[in-house]
């Protein structure tokens, strides 16, 4: 794998429900020899433990295991899952969800799998079959990857981590330029105009361009309300999309205003 793994412990007794541990010496199944699993019980009856790899249940005797470091099995999972066969590209919480589908990993984190990708992506070549995008990756690097999985998703799941972010925040920042760069490359798409607009974009970044509150002035310093503003004037249906939601809830506002000052009376 190429990851830096803690000390292995050879075992003669049985290890402890939940263990990460690593199968060595087996002579049948070779083929297994350095995978990671988890221990799910030991079979007193038959000397032997139950032990589930990718997914997989096997029984092992003792001797065959040695105690691993969790970090290094859950690394050893997250690179199973991202070389199956589908689309190459993952994001951590992707992953998260399809690893909380495993029996052995019902529990895990995602700050723990967000680590693990770190560790992966820094440890290991990109997969045969596309680039592994994780938590280390760069926003310009997850937007063509996203890209080549499936645009029109990820746009509608940058528009919700928009929804839900902090003004000022790293996360809303990332989210942006991760848009913008998408829209670039996939604008002329119907299914990614769709998922702009079905996904409340255009009110999305109007509400963000527009805020008074939290930490805005952030967002103006750190590029997200100048990538917005790139959004707006992007040619096709998406530029248009954007501009036209702008300029009416501009109008309203300036409506609004105006009939404020109507209502005023002046000495």
């Amino acid at each position: 794998l190429g990851v830096v793994v803690a000390q292995l412990q050879g075992m003669e007794s049985p290890p402890a429900k939940g263990a990460a541990v690593v199968l060595h010496s087996l002579v049948g199944r070779a083929e297994l020899n350095g995978k990671h699993g988890v221990v799910k019980m030991f079979d007193a009856s038959r000397g032997r433990v139950a032990v589930t790899v990718e997914g997989k249940g096997l029984s092992v005797r003792p001797e065959n295991l040695a105690l691993a470091d969790r970090e290094a099995s859950l690394v050893a999972a997250l690179q199973a899952l991202c070389v199956a066969p589908g689309p190459g590209w993952h994001s951590a919480k992707e992953l998260h969800s399809r690893l909380l589908q495993q029996s052995e990993w019902a529990g895990v984190s995602l700050q723990e799998v967000k680590r693990g990708c770190t560790v992966l992506a820094q440890s290991a070549p990109p997969a045969a079959n596309g680039t592994v995008a994780d938590a280390a990756a760069s926003e310009t690097e997850a937007a063509e990857a996203g890209a080549a999985a499936d645009p029109a998703a990820r746009v509608a799941t940058l528009l919700e981590v928009l929804r839900a972010s902090r003004a000022g925040s790293e996360e809303r920042r990332a989210a942006v330029e991760e848009l913008l760069a998408l829209l670039k490359a996939h604008g002329s798409s119907r299914s990614v105009v769709n998922a702009l607009v079905d996904g409340e974009g255009p009110q999305t970044l109007y509400a963000i361009e527009n805020s008074m509150q939290g930490d805005w002035h952030t967002d103006a310093r750190n590029g997200t309300l100048t990538r917005i503003g790139e959004i707006v004037r992007l040619s096709g249906p998406v530029g248009l999309a954007v501009s036209r939601y702008r300029a009416m809830s501009t109008r309203k506002v300036e409506a609004a205003v105006a009939g404020m000052h109507d209502g005023c009376e002046h000495d």
